[in-house]
This record gives C-alpha cells, sequence and structure tokens, in this order.
C-alpha cells in the first residue's frame, strides 16, 4: 500500500515537473517587474500597435466584409479570400487599407490614452489606493467607456474602409479621394451611418479585450509560476490575445454586422432597431454571424498580433526607460 502511494506521488511530481517544462508556460527571459508607462508612452506604443497589426489583418477584414454583404458567394473565408484574388488579385485584399491604417493610429493611440484616463477615473472613484493592482472587472469597464469614446474617429473612416471593401471602383481610387466623392453624393450626414450599432460593437470589442486579457494573463503566468507585475511571455500573449479575439467578436458580431449593412446602404437599412428586427425575422439569430469563420480568423490573427505588438513596443520603450 505504502509503495502504491509512493509510486503516485512519484507520478504526479513527475508530471507537474513536464508541465512547468513545457514551452508554452515556461517564464519568459525578462526577470525585471514590469514598470508603468505614462500617458504619453501609452499613446505611442497604442498608435504603433494598431497600425501594425491592423495591416497584418486587413486582407482577412475584407473577406469578412463581402460575406457580411453576401456579395462574395457562398461559402466560407477560403472560398472568400480566393475569389478575390481571382477577379481583382492580391490588391484586391488590401483595398481600402488607407483609411483602417490611418484610422488605427489615430484610434489606438486615443484608445490607449482614453483607457488610461478612464482607469485612472475609476480608481478614484472606487477608492483604489496606489500600490493596489487594477482589477479586470475595472480594466473591463474602462475599455467599454473606451470603446465608446472613441466612436466618433473610428466609425467615420470604418464606413470609407467598407464602402471601399466592397465597391467595385478601381484598385487604385485612395479613401481621400473615395470619401470626398462619398461626401459630395451624399453629405458629411452619411459618415454618422450605423452610429448606434458601432458604439455597442466597440464597447463590447474593447471591453472584452482589456478585461478578459488582463485576465487570462494573470491565470497563466500564475499558473506557470511567474512574479505577480511581470509581464506576459510571447506565448502566453498569443494564447490570452487570440482567445480574447475570438470571444471578444462573438459578443460584438450582431452589432458589427448591423452597423456594417447599415454604413454599406443606409437609405435601404435607415433604422437600428429595424436592422435588428429584420434580420431576427428573415434570417434567425444565425443572420447576426454571417461570415463568424472570417471573423474568428481574423479576431485570432489581429489580436494576438496586436497584444504581441503592444508587449513588444512596450518592452522596447521600458528598456529604454531602463
Amino acid at each position: 500500500m505504502n509503495t502504491h502511494v509512493m509510486d503516485l506521488k512519484a507520478r504526479r511530481s513527475a508530471i507537474s515537473v513536464l508541465i512547468t517544462r513545457m514551452p508554452l508556460l515556461k517564464k519568459p527571459r525578462q526577470t525585471t517587474q514590469s514598470k508603468s508607462l505614462s500617458t504619453t508612452e501609452e499613446i505611442v506604443v497604442g498608435t504603433l500597435t494598431g497600425v501594425a497589426s491592423t495591416a497584418v489583418a486587413h486582407p482577412l477584414d475584407t473577406a469578412k466584409t463581402r460575406l457580411q454583404l453576401g456579395i462574395v458567394g457562398k461559402g466560407g473565408l477560403g472560398k472568400a479570400l480566393t475569389n478575390i484574388i481571382k477577379k481583382e488579385g492580391v490588391r484586391g485584399l488590401y483595398r481600402g487599407l488607407a483609411a483602417p491604417v490611418a484610422s488605427a493610429g489615430v484610434s489606438c493611440g486615443l484608445t490607449f490614452f482614453a483607457k488610461s484616463l478612464w482607469v485612472k477615473t475609476l480608481r478614484s472613484r472606487l477608492g483604489y489606493t496606489a500600490g493596489q493592482q487594477n482589477n479586470c472587472t475595472l480594466l473591463g469597464a474602462a475599455g467599454a467607456l473606451t470603446g465608446t469614446s472613441i466612436a466618433p474617429v473610428v466609425l467615420p473612416t470604418d464606413l470609407v474602409k467598407i464602402r471601399l471593401q466592397a465597391a467595385r471602383c478601381k484598385a487604385s481610387t485612395s479613401a481621400l479621394e473615395f470619401a470626398r466623392g462619398l461626401a459630395k453624393r451624399e453629405g458629411l450626414r452619411a459618415f454618422t451611418a450605423g452610429g448606434t450599432a458601432g458604439i455597442l460593437q466597440l464597447a463590447s470589442i474593447w471591453g472584452v479585450l482589456f478585461g478578459g486579457y488582463e485576465f487570462l494573463t494573470r491565470k497563466i503566468t500564475a499558473a506557470a509560476g511567474v512574479p505577480t507585475g511581470q509581464r506576459p511571455g510571447v506565448a502566453t500573449t498569443i494564447i490570452a490575445g487570440s482567445t480574447v479575439g475570438v470571444v471578444s467578436w462573438s459578443v460584438a458580431m450582431p452589432w458589427d454586422i448591423i452597423k456594417t449593412r447599415m454604413q454599406m446602404d443606409p437609405r435601404r437599412n435607415p433604422s437600428f432597431f429595424g436592422m435588428l428586427r429584420g434580420i431576427i425575422k428573415s434570417e434567425g439569430v444565425a443572420g447576426f454571424y454571417r461570415g463568424f469563420s472570417a471573423v474568428a480568423v481574423r479576431g485570432v490573427v489581429s489580436n494576438a498580433s496586436f497584444f504581441l505588438f503592444y508587449e513588444g513596443f512596450r518592452g522596447v520603450l521600458e528598456e529604454a526607460k531602463a
């Protein structure tokens, strides 16, 4: 009996050692504690992160938009990408890239600025002490408020991007040229289409991203024995970033579908609640998840790269300050 118990203990010990030595759970090479960035530094890191991650994920975003609008025929992500390349070449995947890249640079800089302000505000209102770690719920709330705050900047450029991705105009048509033409044809009010759905989408995405990412990285690093306060390693960043990417879009997808259709054709789809009722009546709940395969893959690629770039740029800045 004693021999059997000792054998079980030995096996458990061996398994524990094996798990802690797995590459995904290894402690990051960096051994220094992570330092807080100033608001200006957060803006710089956020701007660089937004530009880089948006450029990486744009082809998948183009496929997502066309699947949601039903203009690439039947099939999933792979067929959508193939059809675009076949008909328009590789350049077709990057149609409308300038608008979201420019928007991402500005909006992500504003995002981290707004997040910093909302975190400070919530900490003050909730009575946090100077050295107290931010609760994940607080970060999620700050993220949702951040998404709402950046909507006036993000949504107009998002509309231009969607119209360009769906348009059959020349691939050389610039975002600025298209925006000018749109303003002449439909007026400045055209850029406000899908505003309600867009705010709900941004609040959902950023709330889940900021709260969920911090929650997962803390859980993974704690399980791996990484000291509290130390930034996560590459594997942890990829796992947490890709996971919250899929979850955030699962929550935001219904609002994104409504926003996309309203931005594409505001005259045909003028009402948020009308669109909501119409989709449920004609397509059911499944109608809110059209093109979800593209969204899920994009969520993995976009958010894994987003947080990788963020942690990378942040690490470079912290080393420069040291």
